[in-house]
């Protein structure tokens, strides 16, 4: 049955204190009977049984259960034997606290494989009332006295009937008469079971025992086959034996006799007291008053020893409501779905106190989005948080504002079209819909970009254009204008409330919006034949991210007013002109160079029909042609449309070249030795320099609040693991696979994860979606979409496993036994 060679086992081996705990042991055991290890404290009797049983590892020599070695063999390949052929009565009872009598006892039916809920209910109940303890098998077992806890043990073991019990001092937290029907059940199993019992009480091992060996310091001292030829002197807390007491008395009286017995001479006044169906006892305080309900026995008799007949009737049918023909083999006890059954089942049966700890798991979850969420946002720079032009433009640098270079380049192969300057303008939104707000309004800045780059399917509102005055703006400028407020005060809080409205260009006829793009850059679409008028009449926007910036010094100032513009009058091209402009002597310009003035500068020196005055248009001085008046007051100089581009392009130091491949169209242009950059990188790389700071700082904030939650997960999970060693030294002492442990825990954070991890992403979603809607620092600090509240989950989980798995991966290093002999817990 089971065969022990040479087997030695060290604490603390190679150290000043080392202990030869199992010094070169062999022995051999029968198939049946009780086996009992004897010896004093601390002489390897629990250490031994251990190793026999499979529950700790030796360091050398062999053990053999039926031929199998359970040496130098994995944990699995052990538990596989051990579940299979030994049960286990321990000290302490290890049972489940929580779970229920019945439950305690039907794991070990069900790790053996047997899974009909009728035989396992019919032979639980029927080992449970072997033992006595059938009637409590709905009670959780932390509500059982001592020797009822050690009842439902012995059931555990013997249920799923294994050839060896392994009995560690199985009577050492028992009263007398519970030692005595413990050790009877044990002695009734052992009459076709091999029990090796280890016990202190040297009495109840020659009683019971088969066989003794004794143990000092580690070796075998003693080993003796025990003829069980003699009684039990063993004295029985509950029993009073009367005819052994020294001192007795009787008292009779005409209806009532009281018999007093006494361990010595003592006096005593006693007032008892019948009234009704009570009998009230008063010894003045100077002694207990202990009733029959106390199990307490009295016998009138004298105390005899006991002998074998208080077990030899005793019977127990080992293979009763057993499948036929059953042969037991490991089975898991945890699916995917029971996983997280019992994961559910373990979180409800959270005390209070645990269950607001997991307020803290929804709070860390909902930072952890946060800091995820600030991490990828501050990362993932969007088009929208730095485009300051279309994004197919490209910027290439002209410092002799040549204008042969721009028509040398529109000619170039993936050229759409080519536009002096950096193609940003500001237009002006009238907001007069109320008597209020009659003077209001409000800049548009953008990017002007041809309308006929466009296609119906770019559009969200609206329609393409159909005349010269119509033009299409892209959400992206609607959107930042929305999101700061400032159409809140005539209600224009939409992109579809700005179809039909109007737009003004100075000098120029106003302008209506027909449509709203969604390209995903913040462009302005006019018709071509706009675009000169457009560039040239509509200030450039004010704004700082309205710059254009590069290393190249000629990059950064785009345009100036340089001495050929010299003059405070500004070139409007005449046929622009509204109706009221009137030719006062003269005539019209009619080519380039050729300028209309205000007939106030009539009679001022160096004005006069025919000759040139003092202002250049690309290096031209301008040749006076007529004097006009106008209603208004302005002081505009009209000259031709050609005029008007020449004095346009003379102004840019840079020109912007319209690409759908710009990449194509960038090595081009550097192959004909110009100084080029695409403005989408351009402008991407200037603004992730210019928040290179802030950058850093977002990251350090988020990482901390990442950090932070983490942290705070990971000692909750650590805290509610070491919660719960006792129940974990107890599943692998009965033969639970460590695979099942992490299953069991697996379960149990996934489940624990999904009911505080997604409301705590979701509360944290909302807030941070509505704080980005009334900031745009929010939104473009914080990416928030379903993709990174399920990174976010995937994040949370996979920490939670492995800070909660990480705990139970280091306890399932360790033997069962060291995991029951843990002293932090309890």
């Amino acid at each position: 049955m089971i065969v022990l060679k040479d087997v030695n086992k060290y604490f603390n081996r190679r150290k000043a204190n080392e202990i030869h705990v199992i010094n070169h042991t062999s022995l051999e055991f029968p198939d049946n009977g009780i086996v009992a290890l004897l010896g004093p404290s601390g002489c390897g009797k629990t250490t031994l049984l251990n190793a026999i049983g499979g529950l700790d590892r030796i360091n050398s020599g062999q053990i053999y259960i039926d031929g199998d070695s359970i040496t130098r063999r994995g944990a699995g390949k052990i538990d596989t034997i051990r579940n299979a052929k030994i049960g286990y009565i321990f000290q302490n009872f290890n049972l489940l606290d929580d779970r229920t009598v019945f439950d305690n006892v039907a794991i070990a039916l069900r790790m053996v494989g047997i899974k009909d809920k009728n035989v396992i209910k019919e032979r639980v109940n029927y080992c449970l009332d072997a033992v006595g303890i059938y009637t409590y098998r709905n009670k959780t077992a932390n509500a059982l006295s001592g020797g009822q806890r050690q009842r439902v043990a012995i059931a555990r073991a013997i249920v799923k009937n294994p050839r060896i019990i392994i009995a560690d001092e199985p009577t050492g937290n028992l009263d007398s008469a519970n030692t005595i029907e413990v050790m009877n059940i044990i002695k009734t199993i052992s009459k076709e079971r091999l029990v090796i019992l280890v016990t202190h009480e040297k009495k109840i091992a020659e009683f019971y025992a088969d066989r003794i060996i004794d143990l000092k310091d580690g070796k075998i001292v003693g080993d003796r086959i025990n003829d069980n030829a003699g009684a039990l002197d063993y004295q029985l807390e509950n029993k009073i034996y009367l005819k052994d007491q020294p001192y007795s008395e009787k008292f009779r009286g005409d209806h009532t006799e009281v018999n007093v017995y006494s361990d010595s001479d003592r006096d005593a006044k006693i007032t008892m007291v019948l009234r009704g169906g009570n009998l009230y006892i008063s010894t003045g305080g100077a002694y207990n008053v202990v009733d029959e309900n106390s199990n307490i026995e009295m016998i009138d008799d004298h105390y005899t020893a006991m002998d074998a007949s208080i077990y030899e009737d005793n019977a127990f049918q080992y293979d009763r409501y057993m499948p036929d023909n059953f042969k037991a083999k490991y089975t898991s006890l945890y699916t995917f779905w029971n996983m997280l059954g019992n994961g559910f089942r373990s979180i409800r049966k959270f005390r209070t106190a645990k269950k607001v700890l997991l307020l803290g798991f929804l709070f860390a979850a909902g930072f952890t989005f946060m800091g995820i969420s600030n991490i990828l946002g501050v990362y993932n720079v969007e088009a929208k948080d730095f485009l300051t032009t279309n994004g197919h433009y490209i910027t290439v640098t002209n410092p002799a504002r040549s204008e042969k270079l721009l028509n040398q380049v529109r000619k170039m192969d993936g050229v759409s079209y080519v536009i002096p300057g950096n193609s940003r303008i500001q237009v002006t939104l009238p907001m007069n819909d109320y008597y209020q707000t009659a003077s209001a309004s409000a800049s548009l800045t953008g990017s002007i970009t041809h309308a006929e780059e466009l296609t119906q399917n770019d559009l969200v509102r609206g329609r393409l254009p159909k005349s010269s005055h119509e033009i299409v703006i892209d959400k992206l400028i609607l959107d930042k204008f929305i999101r700061a407020g400032a159409g809140a005060p005539i209600g224009l809080k939409t992109i579809g409330g700005f179809i039909g409205r109007t737009v003004i260009i100075p000098n120029l006829k106003d302008y209506t919006i027909v449509g709203v793009s969604d390209t995903n850059s913040p462009s302005i679409f006019f018709e071509k034949s706009q675009t000169i008028d457009v560039l040239a009449s509509a200030p450039q926007g004010t704004d700082e991210s309205a710059r254009s910036f590069d290393s190249d010094a000629e990059m950064l100032d785009e345009s100036d007013g340089s001495e050929e513009d010299s003059g405070s009058a500004k070139i409007v091209d005449l046929s622009l002109a509204s109706d009221n402009v009137t030719v006062k002597s003269g005539r019209r310009p009619e080519k380039a160079y050729e300028v209309m003035v205000n007939n106030s500068h009539r009679e001022e020196d160096g004005f006069t029909i025919g000759k040139t005055i003092n202002r250049k248009v690309n290096g031209h001085n301008l040749m006076l042609v007529g004097f006009y008046t106008s209603d208004y007051q302005d002081d505009i100089y009209y000259v031709d449309k050609d005029t008007v581009r020449q004095n346009y392009i003379a102004k840019q130091k840079v020109f912007s070249v319209y690409a759908n491949d710009t990449d194509s169209v960038l090595t081009e242009l550097d192959s004909a030795g110009l100084s080029a950059k695409i403005n989408y990188d351009r402008d991407r790389e200037t603004y992730v320099q210019r928040n290179a700071d802030t950058f850093r700082a977002a990251l350090v904030v988020a990482g901390i609040i990442l950090l932070v939650s983490l942290i705070e997960m990971f000692l909750m999970l650590r805290s509610s693991f070491l919660s719960r060693i006792k129940e974990v030294g107890t599943m692998r002492a009965i033969g639970l696979k460590k695979r099942d442990i992490y299953r069991m825990f697996t379960g149990e954070i996934i489940v624990i994860t999904a009911l505080t991890g997604i409301p705590g992403i979701a509360i944290s979603y909302y807030v941070l979606s509505n704080m980005a809607k009334a900031s745009a620092t929010i939104a473009g600090s914080y990416m928030l979409n379903p993709m990174v509240a399920g990174v976010t989950f995937i994040v949370l989980l996979l920490f939670n496993l492995l800070a909660g798995l990480l705990p139970v991966f280091r306890t399932m290093r360790k033997t069962p036994a060291a995991i029951l002999a843990r002293t932090d817990i309890q």
